[in-house]
């Protein structure tokens, strides 16, 4: 058949169009591989995304006179964080991008891999494969503040084997079990480095000047990391480490590791190590260590804390059946279990319930008699004793789990009892706070529990004293035992000075002064630097003592059945928060027929008692009232500003 015109222009249009398709898709093409080799040309151009080297400045920017003097001072690396990079990945990523899961099941991203998906922006992924930093191999030459000479590599060692042999031990930090020698370290995180000498350097009395240089570096470190994309496991122990020492920026490095920490899901290592991983296990063992740092401060400070109970840490008795659980893993789960407790007792009792029509005005905890008949307050104590039974039965469990360490000798059984103590300080001490005085004497239940708390407190103080391992440690153990030595103490001097004879307790103000002298002259004793926290409680209670004597002279007694000058409208209040320590050693510190607090007088009085025995004034005895401004007055100057803070978040005035 013969083709008319129309189909011959039919046919005609057809190639001209398949001409015109095959034309686009090769400009199409090509327009794909000038744009691929202009992504790739930027990004080569650009600094190659690497882990910031903080610690030495950057020659050429110093150099540049248009540089401003911010930032000449920033780690080189930190100018990388200091513009947004909208640069996207060269091509997927095949350990991610896969829409199957574990056995072939259905893999759906979270919201922010989704977006990735789309966008393939560096900037806003979730980097599970990528966020570790790529570490010195081999014999290759570390470059950090070390090397650049801030300070000589011998006395970076000398500061490195003084905290594996101290330091280490106390924490539970098992720094050995990850790391063989301090070149090792220094390979894998020079925020590492900076932390162990830092912290080291703050607790020999003769590395004042290498503790500010190593302060310096560590500072700088961490300001970039705070936008770095690039973090190692050892970058959240060095946080972590630090957390517990560094009282200024305790705070802030315990969130900033955490945070860093479930960028690297840290936080799901726990399944994998019941499986027998190795590296898994360290990872969940550095999530426990990371949930008792924030329980910690979070009781200090008497704020939420970051980390929830997840079913790591509600069945930590699972990780000590692992083959690699040893004594260093059940000190961490004893503090674990603890701060289950504590916070229990946080949700319980100390978040501000709704005020009740019937209530005692104040009052954290209710009497029956004074809540309308509706049993609140035989509720509220009949949680407070069992939160007492519960820590009693922690004691007994945990401390016949932990051994003696050659490092630090008795600590960590010993540690247990103390520990106790400072939970049940803070448990039975919820008993009176917002009590108002001008009900006059406390109820029988009430006043047995302010008795508890008090004898709590003066175990704390008697324990430290006269157990010769504590004394040894006191300077070396984390903050949070430092806070609660301050806290008893001057929970000890308002109950002898403020609360003692409206509460109808009669504390033995004698016995308290010279406990706090005591204490005073060990804290002074022990300190190894005016950086040190020590130092500064020390200071300040010596400071308050002095106060105090200072106005006894000036107030005469006062002798009414209603207490010793203080307003009958008073309200007994200190704190937002509380938790504590168990029984046990209960010291000196004894409980008479009418459930008041006493003194054994048979009971010797060894240690640290120079310049403090003998006939002396009681100036406890005559004084009107503990003015509260004298705690603000003994350590609210900037130097001694964080022990403030600490103790304010356990005293409200």
């Amino acid at each position: 058949m013969t083709e008319t015109a129309s189909d011959m222009d039919s046919s005609h249009t057809g190639r001209n169009y398949e001409r015109k398709i095959d034309s686009m898709r090769e400009e199409i093409k090509q327009m794909r591989e000038s744009l691929e080799t202009l992504i790739h040309q930027g990004v080569t151009m650009q600094k190659p995304e690497r882990p910031p080297t903080p610690g030495h400045v950057n020659q050429m920017r110093a150099a540049d006179s248009g540089s401003s003097p911010a930032m000449a001072a920033l780690p080189p690396g930190a100018e990388d964080n200091m513009r947004m990079a909208m640069t996207r990945e060269n091509s997927p990523d095949q350990t991610s991008n896969g829409e199957q899961g574990p056995g072939g099941s259905v893999n759906v991203e979270e919201p922010m891999g989704s977006l990735y998906e789309v966008t393939r922006l560096r900037n806003i992924r979730s980097n599970k494969a990528k966020t570790a930093r790529s570490q010195a191999g081999g014999n290759r030459e570390v470059n950090d503040f070390i090397s650049r000479g801030v300070i000589s590599l011998p006395e970076a060692e000398d500061l490195y084997r003084s905290f594996h042999t101290s330091l280490n031990h106390y924490l539970w930090v098992g720094l050995e079990q990850t790391h063989p020698s301090f070149a090792d370290i220094r390979k894998s995180s020079e925020l590492l480095t900076a932390t162990i000498l830092t912290v080291t350097a703050l607790h020999i009395p003769t590395s004042a000047e290498t503790f500010d240089k190593c302060y310096k570096e560590f500072l700088a470190l961490t300001s970039s990391s705070m936008f770095s994309r690039y973090h190692n496991i050892d970058d959240v122990r060095a946080l972590c480490i630090a957390a517990f020492w560094l009282s200024e920026v305790s705070w802030k490095l315990s969130g900033h590791a955490i945070r860093i920490a479930t960028e690297l899901n840290v936080h799901q290592s726990f399944s994998r190590a019941l499986e027998g991983d190795k590296e898994h296990f360290l990872r969940a063992r550095l999530w426990y260590m990371l949930y008792v740092c924030d329980h910690h401060f979070s009781i200090a400070y008497g704020r939420p804390p970051m980390i929830a109970e997840s079913l790591q840490i509600r069945e930590h008795e699972l990780f000590l059946q692992s083959p690699f659980a040893d004594a260093l893993d059940r000190r961490i789960l004893s503090q674990v279990a603890l701060m289950q407790i504590l916070t229990r007792i946080y949700d319980r009792f100390v978040e501000r319930k709704l005020p009740l029509q019937h209530s005692t005005a104040g009052a954290m905890l209710r009497d029956d008699n004074h809540n309308g008949g509706d049993g609140e307050g035989e509720s509220d104590f009949a949680d407070l004793r069992n939160f007492n039974l519960e820590i009693d039965q922690w004691r007994m469990r945990w401390n016949a789990r932990q051994e003696n360490n050659r490092f630090i000798g008795s600590f960590p059984p010993k540690g247990i009892i103390l520990y106790s103590y400072f939970a049940k300080l803070q448990l039975n001490s919820l008993a009176i706070r917002g009590v108002s005085l001008s009900q006059g004497r406390l109820s029988t239940e009430r006043k047995e529990f302010a008795n508890m708390a008090i004898s709590a407190a003066a175990s704390i103080l008697t324990f430290v004293l006269e157990e010769e391992d504590m004394r040894r440690a006191l300077v070396g153990t984390p903050l949070y035992v430092h806070t609660m030595i301050a806290f008893a103490s001057v929970f000890l001097m308002k109950v002898a000075t403020k609360w003692n004879r409206i509460m109808g307790l009669n504390v033995e103000s004698n016995y308290v002064s010279h406990l706090l002298e005591r204490m005073i002259l060990l804290l002074k004793n022990s300190v190894t630097s005016e950086r040190h926290l020590l130092y500064h409680i020390a200071s300040g209670l010596e400071k308050m003592l002095e106060n105090l004597g200072k106005i006894s002279k000036k107030q005469p007694r006062q002798t009414q059945e209603m207490g010793i000058g203080v307003s009958p409208d008073s309200v007994i209040s200190f704190g937002p928060m509380g938790y504590g320590p168990s029984p046990g050693h209960q010291a000196p510190a004894i409980e008479n027929s009418n459930n008041d607090f006493a003194t054994d007088e048979s009971v010797a009085w060894d240690p640290y008692t120079t310049g403090v025995q003998g006939p002396r004034h009681n100036f406890l005895d005559d004084l009107a009232i503990m003015n509260d401004s004298l705690i603000y007055e003994a350590f609210g100057s900037d130097s001694a500003n964080d022990v403030y803070n600490l103790l304010t978040s356990q005293f409200s005035y």
